[in-house]
């Protein structure tokens, strides 16, 4: 296999992501190594095809430090260093004051991944209509490519919150100038050409692992390299307030492994299980062990072989890089404020995000490869989708249909604690397994409220569920105190805080955010959970004051300033500006 092979689209561009050139067999990208390729040439079966796919996802590599970055920095748990005071974009994104020349808020990077996608979906039309490919083939590449866009513009919908929507495969980067020659949507009219196109797709699941893009290479297996489909729609769903579909979406990565008959695969991929703990030593640091394996959903490896090179080093290192940014004090905060369930404080999902280094605050989570010695080479990953993500995320959808004891079981302990009747979230007894479950641990909902819990031996049975810990019950913090005793059995007795079902709603889907940012944080999920909350709720102080916190701790002059700057929903969206 050559490496320096080039991707076949009608706009070549070097083909980047980790040395994936060595993908699979010799067949799959043995094409010519000239730096650019007729158009003639390419297209000409499935391993172009695939050649395509890669170079796409090569291309989409480029926005992990503007993803990073916007979904981070502009919410409460990252903070710039007084390193940054070189670095008057990031300062900018920090205090909400964006203008023309930031370059984390340039859209060019976005749509330079949209065009790309257009060019290969129309592609891909023609290459099944001249038989060039089989109808699998292409149901599976097309889908991809067109979920990745979907992403590409939920992202542009969030940060700018009116973009142009341009799905001709004939424009370029540099036609968006004249925004009249395309739709400009607003963020809710966005969401629904979203869903509608990528409901519409043909193909829902991950590859096939008889796909010739599967892999491994350079130690890595590719099945986590690509977009899971059936996450992007229970995101934009969840946006929408489409709950139950959400739900449903969800759901359907969660029960990833119920088609496996390897058991520990159906009982503990993606089901935040007992047995298969997340740890500092092997969950970040891109190694796809057993663990990992059964947490990581979407993960995109860097190599210091191929562009792009690992952006993160700079952004966090302090003994590498140019530490640019790092946690702030609000999360750090967020993280002592937990107990263990032995009585001891500091929620220990601090140590696999945080560590200090020359007494200073380091965001680790994208550093564990890092060899000092050789800075530039850094490998890494950009983790983009983990397990505990999905079940947050589903446990927000349930709360909002009405299935609050699903939300807090997910969040706490589990379904099969959660739904025995012996159990106390209190005193958290041991669960015997020498009685008869037939009726208990389990939900007893219709789907995709449906889980079963079940581990009992008169007569023997284990539910798909019944590994499942719940996400504060895996990593061994106390459960959620809103109100024990209400939550126990979930008859919702009154009590001070959750006196009707709107205060109930709310109260654990304040939880269920705050548990996101313990659990998820600086992995870019905070900025859209942030947004999202506030317009749900139009309750732009939600927002607002949880940026003012971060700001105000950090002794930035500009909080108060920031703080009513948000509470005007036009300053909650990036200006989209071209030129």
């Amino acid at each position: 296999m050559k490496k320096n092979l080039f991707r076949p689209l009608m706009r070549v561009v070097p083909f980047v992501l980790l040395g994936i050139a060595t993908l699979s067999c010799e067949e799959t990208f043995d094409i010519k190594p000239e730096t650019a390729l007729d158009k003639d040439q390419t297209y000409q079966n499935v391993f172009d095809a695939d050649a395509a796919v890669i170079g796409v996802y090569g291309k989409f590599m480029n926005l992990a430090e503007q993803y990073v970055v916007l979904n981070e920095l502009r919410g409460d748990l990252l903070n710039v260093t007084e390193n940054a005071s070189a670095n008057p974009d990031l300062i900018q994104i920090n205090n909400h004051s964006v203008d023309a020349t930031n370059k984390y808020a340039d859209p060019r990077p976005f749509y330079e991944v949209i065009i790309n996608c257009n060019d290969v979906l129309a592609n891909f039309d023609k290459m099944v209509q001249e038989n060039k490919m089989e109808q699998a083939e292409y149901a599976q590449r097309y889908s991809d490519v067109g979920a990745l866009r979907s992403w590409v513009y939920y992202q542009l919908g969030i940060h700018f919150g009116r973009v142009p929507y341009v799905t001709d495969p004939l424009a370029t980067v540099e036609d968006l100038k004249d925004q009249s020659k395309f739709p400009v949507l607003e963020l809710d009219q966005l969401l629904d050409e979203l869903i509608g196109f990528t409901e519409a797709l043909p193909y829902m699941q991950p590859y096939p692992q008889s796909a010739s893009l599967m892999a491994t290479t350079d130690g890595y297996n590719t099945q986590k390299f690509f977009i899971n489909k059936h996450l992007l729609l229970g995101d934009l769903h969840l946006w929408k307030g489409n709950y139950t579909q959400a739900a449903t979406h969800y759901k359907a990565v969660m029960e990833t492994g119920t088609t496996d008959s390897n058991l520990d695969n159906y009982y503990g991929q993606y089901r935040v299980a007992w047995g298969y703990p997340f740890s500092h030593e092997d969950g970040f640091t891109g190694s796809q062990s057993r663990n990992w394996n059964f947490e990581f959903i979407w993960d995109l490896p860097f190599n210091k072989n191929f562009n792009p090179k690992n952006p993160f080093v700079d952004l966090f290192s302090n003994n590498v890089g140019a530490y640019l940014l790092k946690p702030s004090e609000s999360i750090i905060d967020k993280w002592n404020a937990e107990t263990r369930l032995d009585n001891t404080p500091i929620d220990p999902r601090f140590y696999a995000a945080v560590e200090y280094i020359a007494g200073k605050p380091v965001v680790q989570k994208y550093l564990e490869n890092i060899n000092p010695l050789l800075p530039r080479e850094a490998p890494g990953n950009w983790f983009l989708a983990r397990a505990s993500l999905v079940h947050l995320r589903f446990a927000e959808a349930a709360n909002r249909d009405g299935k609050h004891k699903v939300a807090y079981a997910l969040l706490n302990d589990g379904i099969r604690a959660t739904y025995d009747p012996t159990w106390n979230p209190i005193t958290r007894p041991s669960l015997s397994i020498n009685k008869d479950v037939t009726d208990i641990q389990r939900t007893l909902d219709a789907a995709p409220y449906d889980f079963d819990g079940r581990q009992g031996d008169f007569p023997n049975y284990r539910g798909p569920w019944y590994r499942n810990t719940g996400i504060r019950g895996r990593i061994g913090v106390r459960t959620n105190q809103i109100d024990s005793t209400a939550y126990y059995d979930l008859s919702i007795r009154s009590a001070p805080v959750l006196t009707d079902q709107n205060g109930l709603v709310t109260h654990i889907e304040d939880k269920i955010i705050e548990e996101a940012a313990l659990e998820l944080a600086f992995e870019g999920n905070r900025w859209p959970d942030l947004l999202r909350i506030a317009i749900r709720r139009n309750d732009p102080a939600f927002l607002a004051d949880r940026v003012y916190e971060k700001l105000q701790k950090a002794g930035n002059p500009q909080a108060s300033a920031v703080r009513s700057k948000l509470m005007n929903k036009e300053n909650w969206f990036l200006p989209f500006r071209w030129e």
